[in-house]
C-alpha cells in the first residue's frame, strides 16, 4: 500500500482539498498506469459517480488485476468528500 495513490494517507491528502465545488459538477480525468486508472474508475463508480463524469487515459499495465481493497478505499474517500461538500 505504501507509495500507492490509493493508500489511505494519500487519499486523505487528495480529498482534503477545500475548494468549493459540487460533487455533481466534478469531472474526473484519470491518467496513467492501467491498474491505478481501473481502480479509481471502479472506486468512483462504486461511490455513485456516473460514467459520463469520468474519462481515462491508460499508458501501460492495461491487464493488471484490480486491487479490491484499493477500490473500497477510493469509494469511501469519494463518498466522504461528497458528504462533506454537502454540509
Amino acid at each position: 500500500e505504501q507509495g500507492r495513490l490509493s493508500s489511505s494517507d494519500n487519499l486523505k491528502e487528495l480529498t482534503s482539498t477545500k475548494f468549493d465545488c459540487e460533487f455533481d459538477n466534478t469531472h474526473y480525468h484519470l491518467i496513467g498506469n492501467g491498474q491505478m486508472v481501473s481502480e479509481f474508475k471502479q472506486g468512483l463508480q462504486k461511490a455513485g459517480v456516473s460514467d459520463d463524469k469520468v474519462t481515462v487515459e491508460m499508458y501501460f499495465n492495461h491487464k493488471a488485476d484490480v486491487d479490491a481493497e484499493a477500490v473500497e478505499r477510493i469509494a469511501a474517500a469519494v463518498m466522504e468528500t461528497a458528504t462533506a461538500s454537502v454540509v
